[in-house]
């Protein structure tokens, strides 16, 4: 019995993870594009919201801050992604983890700014990355080391 859960633990691991060491591995081979792509989105949301003069000047530090915002969101997901696929202070990139996906949620998936076929499309974006975050937040809460009988790469 003990097999099969450390087996599920691993293979839990490995799909959590895969989604931000692609996420990390795309925008690092496509850097100018992810830049630019970031930069036209904080832009999108400057526009959505010129009623509020906090989040103007919010957005007017941001913007110009993209390619560090973009290094920032590479970093979590790459070191976060690695600790918890290798279970090595997986707490910790479990944090990175939702640290990088709460605005990335919220500013890349704005389902309330768009209608139609798009509105559901981003719709179902901004619910899976919620659904991710459950699946983080019990790592941060319960972890998988102990309770799971898996240490890093070694398996009793």
């Amino acid at each position: 019995m003990n097999i099969i859960r450390i087996g599920t633990t691993v293979i839990a691991r490995f799909f959590i993870s895969l989604v931000f060491l692609a996420g990390a591995v795309n925008k690092i081979l496509h850097w100018h594009e992810t830049e630019r792509s970031l930069m036209s989105t904080l832009s999108d949301w400057q526009a959505h919201t010129a009623f509020s003069d906090g989040l103007q000047d919010l957005l007017s530090i941001a913007i110009p801050m993209t390619p560090i915002l973009l290094l920032v969101a590479t970093f979590f997901e790459l070191i976060g992604g690695l600790s918890v696929l290798l279970g090595i202070k997986e707490k910790l990139g479990a944090t990175l983890l939702v640290l990088f996906l709460i605005p990335t949620t919220i500013l890349i998936h704005q389902f309330w700014f768009v209608e139609g076929p798009m509105r559901e499309m981003q719709l179902a974006h901004f619910l899976k990355n919620v659904a991710i975050l459950g699946g983080l937040l019990m790592i941060i809460l319960q972890g998988t080391e102990k309770s799971s009988n898996s240490y890093p790469m070694k398996f009793q």
